[in-house]
């Protein structure tokens, strides 16, 4: 009996079997219950089989063949057990799927119920978006209206606007215009203010040479007087001589004397130049035999007396010539020095003249206001904004403060006080509008020259002014002539620039090299408007306004510490500096064809800004006047 072998798929595709349709594990099934039913009839026949084998004898022959036949049963039977297995597992999974697909139709019927209540929502949306879509349009048709009624407005404001702007702008140049004219009224008030500061002085002064001419006249009737008095009436030293301090003071000085001066020693002492020696004075008035009667009519002790201070006056004469050519000596070497560092060294030596531990000289840097002294090479700063420096500053005299009592007298670099005893201040007034400084007398050795200290000071406070004035003289001269070689060679290439464009550039270059870390612009007039070059592009104002437009008018150079806080300033035309601005015009023929603005710093101020920045400005060796003087020429004769 032939049997059909059912053949095991491969381990490796038994996952093909898990996609096997209901169709496929049907037949299947049917194929199983076919074998296993066929199997039936072949075990009775294995066992019957088995029986005859049992009750017979078996040749080799038939052994071999049951043990065939026994191989294909086991090979048959292990086949059914792995179609068993594989149904088993189909079975398992077709339960699996139908699970699946039931839970499949429940999720598609819930997801059916969610897409019905989508749809009807769907519907309810695009209803209220039609109905918005209506309002939108609504609006839009109102905004549309709106606008319309919003632009007619708005013509109707800018209407009025412009009116009220060039009424504005006519108030202005009126504004403008009345101001020119109070400045212009105020500067003439001004100037007439100096001129009667001037006449004030000059009176001042000569009321003071009045009276120091009516104190001499008094002092020689006083004389005359006590002449009268003294040939009236036989003297006696009581009448002379302070017998309590036993002093002898005189303030008349012969004939022969440059300065007044008084003269100390042990025997004969100042007493502040009040009290007066009769006796001496007499004695240079009267004649030989006046003398000789006035001698031989005093009594033993009271002709010794007088004629011992007579003798002391002639060696304290002595004393005071040999002082004189000494110091005449050392003004000599004073006038010849040629800087400032020599000044102040020089000033030092004199210490041992005067008879003092110290002499210094402070001299004002007016670019500071500090006040600078150089000792042994070192530089030291000071500040003179309190103290005995400052009090003889500002009364332009000398200040004595020479007791045992320390005094402020000045400020450190740092701000700290400085406090020092024994000390005679000096000022020296130079023609500047500020003192140039001060010496300092510091710590007298000698306790008797107080007086000649004060004496001498004020002839070498004399001098030193001379030198200051003479040095300065010479450092602006060589630095004028300095700056006039650059400007003239910076000139020629003006006369040379081929238009306004590039004239602006060669100004540039010329104003740095000149004034360095100033900024400057040129604003042409023409046709009754302003323009400038600004980064190769040209910014221009149909009317003659700004800061630069009142100079225009003006035709005359003015002088702006914060010119973007004046009121006619304007961004367009004019400058902006935190720096001060000068403004020059560029007039030829009565006519303003150009404006030079020009920032400043404190270089380009000399020493008179602290009187006021447009007079220094307005002298011919201040070298920004200097620059745009010759920026005027040049443009004058290169394009009028």
């Amino acid at each position: 009996m032939s049997r059909k072998r059912i053949e095991a798929p491969p381990l490796t595709e038994r996952s093909q079997y898990r996609r096997i349709s209901q169709k496929s594990v049907d037949e299947l099934n049917q194929t199983l219950h076919a074998r296993i039913n066929s199997m039936v009839g072949l075990d009775e026949q294995l066992t019957s089989k088995i029986r005859q084998l049992q009750s017979a004898s078996l040749t080799p022959k038939d052994l071999s063949s049951i043990s065939l036949s026994l191989q294909d049963m086991v090979s048959t039977l292990q086949k059914v057990s792995y179609n068993e297995i594989m149904y088993n597992q189909l079975v398992r999974e077709n339960e699996k799927l139908k699970n699946d697909q039931s839970y499949l139709k429940a999720q598609l019927f819930k997801f059916n119920s969610l897409i019905q209540k989508m749809q009807k929502e769907h519907s309810v949306l695009l209803e209220k978006i039609r109905q918005q879509e209506m309002d939108i349009n609504n609006l839009n048709k109102k905004l549309i209206a709106e606008q319309k009624i919003n632009e007619e407005t708005c013509k109707i404001y800018i209407e009025i606007f412009s009116k009220e702007i060039k009424e504005i702008r006519i108030k202005k140049s009126n504004i403008t215009l009345q101001k020119d004219q109070l400045k212009n009224n105020l500067i003439e008030a001004l100037s007439e203010n100096e001129h009667i500061k001037k006449d004030a002085i000059q009176k001042q002064k000569d009321y003071q040479k009045l009276q120091m001419a009516n104190n001499a006249l008094n002092q020689k009737l006083q004389r005359l007087n006590n002449r009268f008095y003294i040939s009236g009436k036989a003297q006696n030293e009581e009448e002379f001589i302070d017998q309590e301090k036993m002093v002898i003071t005189f303030t008349e000085i012969p004939k022969n004397f440059v300065f007044r001066h008084v003269f100390q020693n042990q025997e004969c002492k100042c007493n502040e130049l009040k009290i007066t020696i009769e006796f001496i004075q007499s004695a240079l008035e009267f004649s030989t035999e006046d003398f000789i009667l006035h001698i031989n009519s005093l009594n033993q002790e009271s002709k010794k007396m007088q004629l011992t201070w007579l003798f002391n006056h002639m060696v304290n004469y002595r004393e005071f010539s040999l002082a004189h050519n000494h110091f005449i000596t050392k003004l000599g070497q004073l006038v010849q020095l040629t800087n400032f560092d020599e000044m102040y060294s020089f000033i030092t030596t004199l210490s041992s003249f005067f008879k003092v531990s110290h002499m210094y000289l402070w001299l004002r840097d007016f670019q500071t206001g500090f006040f600078i002294n150089m000792c042994d090479g070192k530089q030291r700063k000071i500040m003179c904004t309190k103290g005995a420096f400052r009090d003889s500053l500002e009364s332009r005299e000398s200040v004595n403060k020479l007791t045992a009592h320390k005094h402020m007298m000045y400020q450190s670099d740092k701000g700290e006080d400085v406090f020092q005893d024994n000390t005679y201040i000096f000022p020296v007034i130079t023609d500047q509008a500020l003192p140039a400084g001060v010496i300092e007398f510091s710590h007298p050795t000698h306790s008797n020259n107080y007086s000649d200290i004060q004496y001498f000071a004020s002839i070498l406070g004399l001098f030193v002014k001379l030198t200051i004035q003479k040095i300065d003289e010479e450092i602006h001269q060589k630095f004028l002539l300095k700056q006039i070689d650059i400007l003239q060679t910076e000139f020629l290439k003006l006369m040379k620039a081929n238009d306004k464009f590039n004239f602006c550039e060669l100004v540039k270059v010329m104003q740095n090299k000149i004034l360095q870390l100033s900024t400057s612009e040129i604003v042409f007039v023409e046709d009754n408007s302003l323009w400038k070059y600004y980064n190769q592009n040209i910014k221009k104002l149909e009317n003659i306004a700004g800061v630069c437009g009142q100079v225009a008018i003006s035709q005359s150079p003015a002088y702006f510490a914060n010119i973007s806080k004046e009121l006619n300033y304007n961004e367009i035309i004019d400058m902006y500096s935190i720096a001060p601005i000068f403004i020059y015009p560029i007039v030829h023929k009565n006519k303003t064809h150009a404006i030079i603005q020009l920032s400043l710093t404190n270089k380009q101020i000399d020493k008179y800004r602290f009187k006021d920045p447009l007079i220094s400005l307005t002298q011919i060796s201040n070298q920004a006047r200097l620059f745009c003087d010759y920026v005027t020429t040049a443009y004058i004769n290169r394009f009028l």
